[in-house]
């Protein structure tokens, strides 16, 4: 484990630098590129709900394709981080003012509405540093969106899909035993269906 755990830290500082240098057109145009391709995908399109994130500077950008599913009449959730280091879901309010978290995630503030699970959501956007081609999911190493994932069922599991650019989807990232792989990968350049 203390080699796999090392690994991950090693290519999480080479990505992490990596993302530092992107320019604001490029994420502009990242984040144009994965509205679209939500857009023209029916795994991802036909969500009526889904649960997703606010990108921090330096992520695949979200706000477009959040847009887009609310004009479509879609319901989205977003996190706000819990002082246990849980997550609660609610329902996205464009129009909400925004903080940093204490991890630095931008979440509503103030009275974001009421704490909701992920039962009966379709689709969950997983952020992720890289991705594999069998969808191991390397995160930044808090654990918050497998902790969240893990309270569900097994016939409650919806699809899950990570954002990450299209650099970042890997022959192969370091694996521990209870990574669960994702189902789909979003990037600039289109969706990716993992090997399995």
């Amino acid at each position: 484990m203390g080699h796999t755990s090392g690994a991950k830290d090693d290519l999480r500082r080479t990505l992490l630098a990596a993302r530092r240098r992107r320019g604001d057109a490029d994420l502009r145009a990242t984040g144009q590129a994965l509205a679209a391709h939500v857009a023209g995908d029916p795994a991802l399109h036909g969500a009526r709900r889904l649960a997703a994130y606010l990108a921090m500077r330096g992520e695949p950008p979200t706000g477009d394709l959040l847009a887009d599913r609310l004009a479509v009449g879609a319901t989205v959730l977003v996190p706000v981080t819990r002082s246990d280091g849980g997550l609660d879901w609610v329902v996205h309010d464009p129009a909400a003012g925004l903080r940093r978290s204490a991890i630095g995630v931008p979440e509503p503030f103030g009275r974001p509405g009421t704490a909701e699970g992920l039962v009966a959501t379709e689709l969950v956007l997983v952020p992720a540093l890289a991705v594999d081609h069998a969808g191991h999911r390397l995160g930044r190493g808090a654990g918050f969106y497998d902790r969240a994932l893990a309270t569900l069922g097994p016939h409650d599991r919806p699809t899950t899909c990570a954002v990450v650019f299209s650099d970042e989807l890997l022959a192969e990232v370091p694996v521990e035993p209870h990574d669960v792989p994702v189902d789909l990968v979003l990037t600039e350049a289109g969706v990716f269906r993992p090997e399995r």
